[in-house]
């Protein structure tokens, strides 16, 4: 068992609250009404497919593990392409979104985040166009 030290439990005492607000913080909305229509369109594809799955089964394990894995594969294909600076920052939306929800895998989720740090760096690298003398 590891020994306490005081100096950690000092510090840790030592560190001030924050005084209570006036108001209280806004609650965070889940699903602002703003959400881009990319982003809705991966979440669709992959519930549309994951419910298709599961008909017929009597909505075991493994019927959700297969049902999961179609799905997966719905949700990268609807993603937008890595072609300008808007669909790029929607695909990353939509590889993060798909990675906390478990959706995507971590191997699959690097390589997807990989794929748009290369796009926006080719964005960086774009020859300017040239204004005719």
């Amino acid at each position: 068992m590891r020994e306490s030290n005081t100096a950690e439990l000092s510090l840790v005492e030592s560190i001030p609250t924050p005084a209570p607000l006036a108001t209280p913080a806004p609650a965070f909305d889940p699903h602002p009404l703003q959400t881009r229509p990319a982003f809705k369109r991966c979440t669709a594809a992959w519930q549309r497919t994951f419910k298709a799955g599961m008909e017929g089964t009597d909505g075991n394990e493994i019927a959700a593990v297969f049902a999961a894995h179609d799905a997966r594969e719905a949700d990268c294909k609807a993603m937008p392409l890595l072609s300008g600076y808007e669909n790029i920052r929607d695909y990353i939306a939509c590889a993060t979104h798909g990675m906390l929800i478990g959706a995507i895998p971590p191997k699959r989720s690097s390589q997807l985040l990989y794929a748009a740090q290369v796009a926006l760096a080719t964005l960086n690298c774009e020859p300017k166009s040239r204004k005719s003398a």
